[in-house]
């Protein structure tokens, strides 16, 4: 199944009315350059996040387009740890943003802004793919970068989030609304 038609199934199956976002984290900001534009501007991984699910476009950041501490250290950005934060490691350079139906890379992760009926939705869609519970792993800070990236990208595992005050604050999440971080293998197997 190609992005487009993954992206596609997951729409429908859902009723998302965002799309699904792609990210990829890069250890070399020239391995992306020549794929995507750079993202025009300074904003937190959680803003950047919404507007691509919103508006399509893609684009990539590296830490001089981030302007959010917890979200340049959740994802590699920066060469600094705290342990309360969980964080991709060793320094990376740029992240990558595109809506699934149009990515042009393998993406790390993939995020969706669900209802909590549509949640639910997918954790029954986890149990009958996988036989097991879909677990979410969250505290309530650096949600958008450190829960529902670096957690995905550091355990292979799907996470869900309720978001966090920044990121609740910095982009438009409305306070219905939940965050899901699909792993594509996970993904594949689920809409298949």
């Amino acid at each position: 199944m190609n992005y487009n038609e993954l992206s596609e199934k997951l729409v429908q199956t859902l009723n998302l009315d965002k799309e699904p976002v792609a990210i990829k984290i890069y250890d070399n900001v020239d391995d992306v350059k020549d794929i995507l534009p750079k993202y025009d501007g300074q904003a937190r991984h959680c803003a950047i996040t919404y507007e691509i699910a919103t508006s399509g476009k893609s684009c990539y950041a590296t830490a001089d387009e981030m302007n959010c501490p917890n979200g340049q250290l959740a994802l590699g950005l920066v060469d600094q740890r705290i342990e309360s934060i969980p964080q991709i490691i060793p320094l990376k350079e740029a992240v990558a943003y595109s809506p699934l139906k149009d990515a042009e890379f393998e993406p790390d992760v993939i995020i969706i802004y669900v209802m909590p009926v549509q949640a639910l939705k997918i954790a029954q869609l986890y149990r009958v793919s996988f036989n097991k519970r879909f677990e979410a792993n969250f505290n309530g800070v650096a949600s958008l970068c450190a829960d529902a990236v670096a957690i995905p990208y550091n355990t292979g595992k799907s996470n869900m989030t309720l978001g966090c005050r920044g990121s609740r604050k910095f982009s438009d999440i409305k306070d219905e609304e939940m965050v899901m971080a699909l792993k594509l293998s996970d993904l594949e197997v689920m809409m298949e």
